[in-house]
C-alpha cells in the first residue's frame, strides 16, 4: 500500500517508531511533536529481545549494536547484595534469539529520527482535537492553530494522552501505581574506576529497589523506586537518593556519588489500570503509553510500543487501512493489557513493605532455577514480528 498520508501525534519512541514503520510500508508520515525542539533528554532504556527483534525488522539491527551495549546478563541481589538470581544473557538469546541491550534513551531516539527524512517531525504542535472519522488533528503551534488531515492518525502522546480521552471520553484515565522512580546517568570519565560489567541488575529492599546497568558510550544508567503517597512532580533530589540508598550495597553507594545532579530526572509512576475497550476510533488509533502505559516492572513500555508500531504498519500493509486496524487492535490489545497486568503484580510484589511478604518473595526468587525464569518471561520475550517483514 503506498501514496497514503499518516498524522502521528507524539516524537516519542512509539510515535518515533510508527513513523519508520509506516514509512517502510510506503506511507507519506508526519510526526507533530509539542516539545519545542527534540532535546537529548531521559535517561537509560532496555531493549528486551522482543524489541530488539522489531527493531532488526525495520532495518536497525547494526545501529543498534552500534549505539547500545549489549548485556552479559540479568541479576537480581538484596540491598544487603546477597545475589537471588543471576544467569548469562546466553540462554536468553539462544531461546529467543535476541539478546538484551540497554542505551541511553537520547541516542535511541536518535537511531529512530535517522530512520525519518529531514523535515519529517514538526515540534511546537500541541494536538487539542482529534477526529477519528475524518483523520483530522487540529494543533495549537506559536504561529496559530492549524489542522492537517490524513488517511490515518496514530496518537502516541503517552501515559497522559488527552487525545486518548478526546476519543474515549468514557475510560477513567491513568492511575497512581504507588511508587515514583529516580533516574540517574554516571558520565563515562566518572564510571570508568566502577569497572561495572554489562549485567542489568535489580536489587529488592522494603518498598523500594535500585536497578543498574552499563549502558553505551561507557556510561552507566541507574534507577531508584520507593513507595510515597501520591503527588505529581516529585523534584530530582540527589542527596534524598543517597540518604535512602547510601547504605546499601556496593556499587550503589559509588554511583550515587558519582553521579552529576542535572543527570537525574525524577516522576511518579502511573499506568492504565483500566482497561481499554478498544485502541481504534474509526481512523485514529492509539499506541504506545497512549495505549497501554505499563508499570516500568517488567522493562516492556519502550519494547511494546516498539512492537505496536510494527505490527500497526504490518496490519495495514496487508490488510488495508480499516481491515489492518481491526487486525491491529485484535492482536496488539490482549498482549498489552496482559502485560500490563502482569507488570503491575509484580510491582505490587516487588514494592511491598511487609516484612512476612518481602521474606516468601525473597525465598522463591532465590529457588526458581534460571530455566524456569526464562520460561516466566517467555510471553514477553517470545514475541516475533510478522513474517511479510524484510
Amino acid at each position: 500500500m503506498t501514496g497514503h498520508k499518516a498524522i502521528v501525534v507524539g516524537a516519542g519512541i512509539g510515535g518515533l517508531t510508527a513513523a519508520v514503520a509506516l514509512r517502510r510500508a510506503g506511507w507519506r508520515v508526519d510526526v507533530y511533536e509539542r516539545a519545542e525542539r527534540i532535546a537529548p533528554v531521559g535517561a537509560g532504556v532496555g531493549i528486551a529481545p522482543n524489541a530488539v527483534k522489531a527493531l532488526r525488522y525495520l532495518g536497525f539491527a547494526d545501529e543498534l549494536r552500534r549505539r547500545g551495549r549489549r548485556q552479559t546478563g540479568l541479576a537480581i541481589r538484596l540491598a544487603s547484595g546477597r545475589t537471588l538470581v543471576n544467569f548469562a544473557a546466553e540462554g536468553i538469546e539462544e531461546r529467543y534469539g535476541a539478546s538484551f541491550y540497554a542505551l541511553h534513551r537520547a541516542e535511541l531516539h536518535r537511531m529512530l529520527l535517522g530512520g525519518l527524512d529531514v523535515g519529517t517531525v514538526h515540534t511546537g504542535h500541541e494536538a487539542v482535537d482529534v477526529d477519528g472519522e475524518s483523520g483530522t488533528v487540529r494543533f495549537v503551534a506559536p504561529h496559530g492553530e492549524s489542522s492537517v488531515s490524513g488517511d490515518l492518525v496514530v496518537v502516541a502522546d503517552g501515559v497522559s494522552s488527552r487525545n486518548r480521552q478526546r476519543l474515549f471520553p468514557e475510560y477513567p484515565g491513568p492511575d497512581y501505581a504507588g511508587y515514583i522512580v529516580w533516574r540517574g546517568i554516571v558520565a563515562a570519565e566518572r564510571a570508568a574506576s566502577l569497572r561495572m560489567p554489562a549485567v542489568l541488575s535489580e536489587s529488592w529492599g522494603s518498598g523500594a529497589r535500585f536497578g543498574m546497568a552499563a549502558i553505551n558510550d561507557g556510561q552507566i544508567y541507574w534507577f531508584a523506586c520507593e513507595n510515597v503517597a501520591e503527588y505529581e512532580n516529585p523534584r530530582p533530589n540527589l542527596g534524598l537518593v543517597a540518604e535512602r540508598f547510601g547504605g546499601w550495597h556496593e556499587p550503589i553507594p559509588a554511583l550515587l556519588s558519582a553521579t552529576e545532579p542535572e543527570t537525574m530526572l525524577s516522576h511518579a509512576v502511573y499506568y492504565l489500570r483500566a482497561r481499554l475497550p478498544s485502541f481504534v476510533r474509526e481512523r485514529a488509533v492509539l499506541l504506545g503509553d497512549a495505549a497501554h502505559a505499563v508499570t516500568p516492572d517488567i522493562g516492556q513500555g519502550a519494547c511494546l510500543a516498539i512492537e505496536d508500531a510494527v505490527v500497526l504498519a504490518a496490519s495495514i500493509d496487508r490488510a488495508g487501512i480499516d481491515a489492518g486496524l481491526r487486525e491491529y487492535d485484535a492482536v496488539r490489545r490482549p498482549r498489552t493489557q496482559a502485560m500490563a497486568r502482569a507488570s503491575g503484580r509484580l510491582g505490587r510484589l516487588v514494592q511491598n513493605r511487609n516484612r512476612a511478604v518481602t521474606t516468601v518473595r525473597d525465598a522463591m526468587a532465590a529457588a526458581v532455577p534460571a530455566p524456569l525464569l526464562l520460561r516466566s518471561v517467555g510471553s514477553a520475550f517470545a514475541w516475533e514480528p510478522p513474517r511479510s517483514g524484510g
